[in-house]
């Protein structure tokens, strides 16, 4: 991990631990998600969601006194309600997230369960000499509680791609076998942790091979096209959703006066390359009208350029990685090594490129990635 990312890390935890102590857990979650993507061997991060999804604060949680009174009375409808798990507050009651979604304290405990939780058997809650049907037995039956779609308490995202990996790691021989000598991936020898940390699908994928047409192996044979079928849509929509997010943006960015495609057309037909990355786009006629050669606005402009660019690199990336871990997925189940070596080498030049500006342009990829751009 390099010193820059842990640095961003750093000021996200910050900034989650600060909008904890102000009572506001959702902001916390969404930073703390961030300061997760770019620092995953951070346990410290994985103790602060679990407060977050609880509604706590940096201080005494509001759950540690016997009745719900004791909430502060400036804490308004949000504190109220994070200072209501407790064994006295009523079962059913339900609560409301800073996006409007309605969760109720059942959905909130799994939750801060599985975020608090380190250890894959306590989350799946089998024993460690459970069978890999078994292990998926519990993952089914936690997924559907758990999944985002359902689940709106503040932190299922990341509790729901802890029980992915979970589940993913105790039905795969080879991950299991590290895993049961290791423990954490922190502790795993390089030559171990490299090998056990491929081929993992992304949740929603797994929850697609689950519940989207995977259809148990009996019926591997008989009626597979239409469940192939089925499975496969459902595992594109994380795919266009993302699509369509990009080209919302690019569309938002043009409705800010931005002036440029990356295709020409009969609007913009004038080509320009970015200084940083040297990407070609396309610009209107009179686009030097607002952004004069050598000026600071044209500056920001380009880079603006690249930050859409590596956005766009990056939701080609979750595309083609999606492809290889189906191409996986399908050569594991049917026992084709030489298919499996194939799957594992799939091309992805879209990650490739990402990696590269990663590496040396660090400012742009955290710009693209977890900033928002200008």
């Amino acid at each position: 991990m390099g010193e820059a990312n842990k640095e961003e890390a750093e000021k996200c935890k910050q900034i989650a631990t600060n909008a904890l102590a102000a009572g506001d857990a959702d902001k916390a979650t969404r930073f703390l998600q961030k300061a997760k993507r770019m620092c995953p061997e951070d346990s410290s991060i994985d103790a602060l969601l679990a407060k977050a999804a609880a509604g706590g604060t940096g201080g005494a949680s509001p759950s540690a006194g016997n009745n719900s009174s004791a909430a502060p009375e400036g804490m308004r409808h949000r504190a109220s309600a994070s200072g209501a798990p407790t064994s006295s507050s009523a079962s059913g009651a339900t609560r409301t997230s800073k996006d409007g979604k309605q969760y109720t304290p059942e959905q909130m405990q799994l939750v801060q369960r599985i975020l608090r939780t380190k250890d894959y058997y306590d989350i799946l809650e089998v024993p460690k000499q459970a069978s890999e049907e078994a292990c998926k037995k519990a993952y089914k039956k936690l997924a559907l509680k758990l999944h985002p779609d359902k689940n709106h308490a503040p932190g299922s995202d990341e509790a729901f791609k802890k029980l992915s990996k979970a589940v993913q790691c105790l039905t795969d021989a080879e991950k299991k076998n590290v895993y049961d000598r290791y423990g954490d991936e922190d502790r795993m020898p390089q030559q171990h942790r490299q090998a056990y940390q491929q081929d993992f699908m992304t949740p929603e994928d797994l929850f697609a091979a689950f519940f989207g047409g995977g259809g148990g192996q009996q019926r591997q044979h008989h009626g597979e096209p239409a469940e192939a079928q089925r499975a496969q849509i459902l595992q594109a929509l994380p795919v266009l959703i993302l699509v369509l997010l990009t080209l919302a943006s690019s569309f938002a960015s043009k409705d800010n006066g931005s002036r440029f495609s990356f295709q020409p057309n009969n609007a913009y037909r004038n080509e320009r390359t970015t200084a940083s990355l040297t990407v070609p786009y396309y610009v209107t006629d009179d686009f030097e009208d607002h952004y004069a050669e050598g000026t600071r606005a044209l500056a920001e402009f380009d880079r603006q350029v690249e930050v859409y660019h590596v956005r766009n690199l990056g939701s080609d990336c979750d595309y083609q990685e999606k492809l290889m871990y189906k191409k996986v997925l399908m050569a594991k189940r049917r026992g084709n090594q030489e298919e499996l070596q194939s799957a594992r080498n799939h091309p992805r030049p879209a990650c490739k490129e990402v990696e590269r500006v990663k590496k040396k342009f660090p400012q742009i990829y955290r710009s693209a990635m977890y900033m928002g751009g200008y």
